[in-house]
């Protein structure tokens, strides 16, 4: 018999109904494994984590990309971090997953646009997406996306169902899960499983949205500094006049500060060099790492990695973090990397809270799309 932690046991009773046996119904009332399996439903709503999940060290960490707002450059962000995190350490695997019905993550990984196989929904039915991960573009394993995933927020009833998935996997490294942008159930089951989750926010309507996934926090007793906000495609050549903040990034920061929230030292700037990777006759994505290097977008993607990677608990072998701002030479590393040479690691470790924008984040390089 297994026991109440095994993610097969878990499996029937997070996902609803989807590949339950009829074994496990009575005509006239509800079999001793479905009573059990209740009890088991009603202790994973009062916990956020199942037992399994915090029982010892993962060899994996989950990184959640969210925002229930679409258009503020949410799977750009996510796509390129698993680029630069897999730059960062090449020892360290790196696996992408988009919980989305479009093929963004294909676009930018797929070595062969159109491959059959498994994909993310029929990973998600069968409880372990081990067999759908392919190796892609930039050294980064993906799992396909699929156009009916839309289908599993009527089978998925619990939030806590990917911490088994995941568990069933086996992958040892980093996942980062890219959410469709809405609240419901998958995203939902991305923040649960989360290690750190990053809310991107691009406006003041987006911001408010951000505001959500902090209650969610709330509900379920997690710390604040589990998540950040990360601003996305800040323009700065938008100004006020007459007003104590001077630009759209100033008054930004003013309102998060306001409203207590954590959020990342740097931001990510609107760039038309950024957005042209987008759209090409191959009908490819490409990464700011290797399409755009020259940018200021390239340069604040890595120092978000970075943060990233210092703000994650360790995994069961951690290593020490690599100094930041390391200027030319820096960039010249990174350049050589793109073109096949070696780069330094870059270890993971946790971080206090209470992080700001830094004053090396807005420097003249920066204000300028590019």
């Amino acid at each position: 018999m297994l026991g109440f932690g095994h993610a097969d046991s878990l499996r029937g009773t997070l996902l609803g109904g989807v590949g339950a046996s009829p074994n496990h119904l009575w005509t006239g009332g509800l079999h001793l494994s479905r009573i059990l399996d209740a009890l088991r439903t009603a202790e994973s709503v009062r916990s956020p984590h199942s037992v399994d999940w915090d029982r010892g060290g993962r060899p994996f960490r989950v990184i959640a990309v969210t925002s229930n707002k679409g258009g503020v450059g949410k799977t750009t962000l996510a796509t390129n971090l698993a680029v630069y995190l897999r730059a960062l350490d090449e020892t360290t695997p790196v696996l992408i997953a988009g919980f989305d019905d479009q093929p963004a993550i294909d676009r930018m990984f797929a070595l062969e646009l159109g491959a059959s196989g498994p994909q993310i929904t029929q990973a998600l039915r069968r409880g372990n997406l081990a067999p759908a991960i392919r190796l892609g573009q930039y050294g980064v394993h993906y799992v396909p996306s699929s156009r009916d995933i839309v289908e599993l927020k009527r089978e998925i009833s619990s939030p806590w169902y990917l911490q088994s998935v995941l568990l069933e996997t086996g992958w040892s490294g980093l996942v980062v899960l890219d959410t469709k942008s809405d609240f419901e159930v998958l995203t939902r089951n991305a923040i649960a499983a989360a290690d750190l989750t990053l809310v991107v926010v691009k406006d003041h309507a987006s911001l408010l949205e951000a505001e959500r996934v902090f209650e969610l926090f709330r509900e379920w007793r997690r710390p604040f500094d589990c998540a950040r906000i990360v601003l996305s495609l800040v323009d700065l050549r938008i100004s006020f006049r007459g007003s104590e903040a001077e630009n759209v990034l100033n008054l930004l920061l003013t309102e998060i500060r306001q409203r207590g929230l954590p959020l990342f030292d740097t931001f990510l700037s609107r760039s038309p060099k950024v957005e042209s990777l987008y759209t090409n006759p191959e009908g490819r994505a490409l990464s700011i790492l290797h399409g755009a290097p020259g940018t200021p977008v390239h340069r604040q993607m890595q120092r978000l990695a970075e943060d990233v990677l210092a703000l994650l608990p360790p995994r069961i072998s951690a290593r020490e973090a690599r100094p930041k701002g390391e200027g030319d030479a820096e960039l010249k590393r990174w350049l050589l990397y793109g073109r096949g040479g070696p780069l330094d690691a870059a270890p993971a470790h946790c971080a206090p809270p209470g992080s700001r924008v830094r004053p090396d984040s807005r420097d003249e390089d920066d204000l300028e799309p590019k």
